[in-house]
């Protein structure tokens, strides 16, 4: 006889379990966010004092000029930075989170395909056509998770490409820059 009853209740537990696990991903994951957000914060403070104090010690419209130029490469390169590093923390947290879903979705699957197998053994008469439907559709969906799978991947592979770029070229318009050339007294 079907022990659906059971079944059941073993899935609702491993359901659950699941759940505990993804729960357990998200607060981790946005333990390192925030830990990430308030050190760049305390930086980013850091350096507004030690800016502030150069600016107000600054005495001549030259050194101004001098102070803006010089804090332009450092700050850029700490954005670029910045922008590397979240997107990795970023990164991390999506790949933990997809093989999460990968490894629960393949033994989800084979749960259904086994109590599909189950029930056709102890179905009435005729419910094959009905079972080899489901597993038909079973078969179409872990098909159509697969290319989305697939093109979450590759679209991750080019966000990344894409942030190192913009990051890159940030860096390398910063280091570009010409100091302002000094006017000659007259």
């Amino acid at each position: 006889m079907y022990k659906f009853p059971e079944q059941f209740s073993a899935l609702n537990k491993a359901n659950v379990d699941s759940f505990v696990a993804f729960a357990g991903i998200a607060s981790t994951s946005a333990e390192r966010f925030v830990e990430f957000q308030l050190k760049a914060a305390k930086s980013a403070f850091e350096d507004t004092v030690k800016s502030v104090r150069t600016v107000t010690s600054i005495k001549e419209p030259q050194e101004f000029l001098q102070f803006g130029t010089a804090t332009l490469q450092p700050a850029t390169e700490k954005a670029a930075a910045y922008a590397r590093q979240l997107y990795a923390l970023a990164s991390e947290s999506q790949s933990e989170f997809t093989r999460f879903v990968d490894e629960h979705v393949t033994e989800f699957n084979k749960q259904v395909v086994s109590y599909l197998d189950e029930a056709a053994k102890t179905g009435p008469a005729g419910s094959d056509v009905a079972v080899a439907a489901a597993k038909s559709a079973v078969a179409a969906a872990n098909q159509a998770y697969d290319v989305f799978s697939k093109a979450g991947r590759q679209f991750a592979e080019v966000t990344e490409t894409t942030v190192q770029a913009v990051a890159n070229a940030g860096v390398r318009a910063a280091n570009t820059t010409t100091p302002t050339s000094k006017k000659k007294a007259a």
